[in-house]
């Protein structure tokens, strides 16, 4: 009863705004830029470098951390793709894995749980006494307003303050000796999601250069995270939430598309579709680099895999409408390209990749065998853009989440390297998966600090470039 009633008065981990961002109805003024040169229309890559080589680097270098039950989960895909070097930090999310000892069957029951009472004794002094050292970080670029700078600095010791209360409750399970391994479990995911977004706020610069030329200059990009909260209905009954983070670290400009769309409530009243959907190749197939441009890579034949197409009938795909979001600054569909987070499976670096055809960069790097998407399709409640199958970058508002029996799971890697991954369901996965065609979208609601976040560009769209890149 205790628990509950700490469940009850607990304040929700973020704010849900209702507030709509609506299209501007004053002139604004354009800066004019030269058209780029003409685009090549195959389907190769090439990569964007990170302005903050430290920032980069920070970024874990091996795979995200995988569960006992074989898959990945949301809040540790959230910990891990933060260029976070904070010791603080680290050291808390160190004391909330050694809780995953518990689910070891060779671990003895009651040693197991005093130990994790110990350490969460101990992680409660360290934050006690180690809390300031969570204060923000400030972008001097993107924090300059002090409005803004109040804003963060609340919402930092608001999301201490919720850790805290998540020890609390962790404390007081493991000294119940009640040896409720669930209950356990899904309160290290709540203090796990707490420090994810603390971890936020202590990211100093953003970590990569997004591109601002041509096509890019005018779409928006998410540069941080954001909630994003769906209210789903089946013949006019209410079916409950699905919570998902939009994140800018995998994704900036596609995760940055999803939240501005969901704030104008452009997917509100929108039904479920069921696509027919076919994924793999049955080309050959460069390892990590499905599609990638032949000529970047040498032609030995042992490094040629050949995977089979497969075709999916009932695919659920969000956000379908006609020829996608018209956006009111063009007047034309908005289009987004290929957007993914890569690693250098070597040096543990990772990079923006962005697919050769939407806009020609002087930027480019050449590609490499040895990176490799940094997210997976393994990871349940991932949700990706979606595109035309022949045409990866024609994206503009649909996206998709796999459910459990649409995709066998050792298919669900040939979606690797075909579309971006921007984000993660959270909360009401379990709905999620008991969705059909038909359902439709409610009601969205986007998060407060998610809108901080958002940066929408407004430059580039003289006649030229417009005539040439849209």
């Amino acid at each position: 009863k205790k628990l509950e009633r700490e469940e009850s008065n607990k304040d929700p981990s973020f704010e849900l705004s209702r507030r709509k961002l609506l299209a501007p109805s004053i002139a604004l003024p354009f800066i004019l830029l030269a058209p780029d040169k003409a685009w090549s229309s195959r389907g190769s890559l090439f990569m964007v470098t990170s302005k903050n080589t430290t920032s980069a680097e920070s970024l874990r270098s091996t795979p995200v951390e995988i569960d006992d039950d074989g898959v990945y989960s949301p809040e540790r895909c959230l910990l891990e793709l933060l260029p976070v070097k904070n010791p603080v930090f680290l050291q808390l999310l160190t004391f909330l894995q050694s809780i995953d000892s518990l689910q070891s069957p060779s671990a003895d029951e009651t040693t197991a749980w005093k130990s994790a009472e110990r350490t969460l004794k101990e992680a409660l002094d360290y934050l006690d006494s180690q809390r300031r050292a969570l204060e923000p970080k400030f972008d001097p670029e993107n924090d300059s307003d002090t409005l803004k700078q109040i804003f963060k600095a609340e919402r930092a010791e608001r999301l201490v303050e919720e850790l805290r209360q998540q020890f609390v409750v962790l404390l007081a399970i493991a000294k119940s000796q009640r040896f409720d391994k669930v209950l356990l479990l899904q309160r290290q995911k709540k203090a796990l999601l707490a420090l994810a977004d603390i971890g936020e706020l202590l990211v100093g610069t953003f970590p990569y250069e997004v591109p601002q030329e041509g096509r890019f200059s005018f779409l928006p990009r998410l540069l941080g995270r954001a909630r994003v909260t769906f209210t789903f209905s089946r013949s006019k009954e209410v079916l409950g939430n699905v919570t998902i983070v939009a994140d800018g670290f995998a994704a900036p400009i596609t995760a940055g598309n999803f939240v501005d769309l969901s704030a104008r409530g452009f997917y509100t009243g929108l039904p479920i579709k069921d696509v027919k959907k076919r994924v793999g190749s049955s080309i050959p197939v460069r390892t990590g680099f499905l599609g990638l441009d032949l000529e970047q890579l040498d032609s030995s034949p042992e490094d040629e895999v050949t995977k089979n197409a497969v075709a999916i009938d009932s695919f659920p795909v969000l956000g379908s409408f006609r020829e996608g979001f018209y956006d009111p600054l063009t007047a034309k569909p908005r289009r987004i390209p290929l957007e993914i987070v890569r690693i250098d499976k070597v040096s543990g670096k990772t990079q923006l990749s962005y697919a050769v055809g939407f806009n020609d960069l002087s930027t480019k790097v050449q590609a490499s065998r040895s990176t490799r998407p940094l997210l997976s399709f393994d990871i349940d409640g991932l949700v990706a853009m979606n595109h035309p199958d022949k045409n990866v970058n024609g994206a503009s508002a649909e996206f998709f989440s796999i459910q459990g029996d649409t995709m066998p799971r050792d298919q669900r890697d040939l979606l690797d390297g075909q579309y971006a991954p921007f984000g993660y369901i959270i909360d009401g996965n379990d709905l999620f998966q008991t969705l059909q065609e038909g359902d439709m979208i409610d009601a969205t609601f986007v998060g407060e600090w998610g809108q901080e976040n958002l940066v929408k560009l407004r430059t580039g769209l003289s006649d030229a470039v417009m005539r040439e890149e849209l």
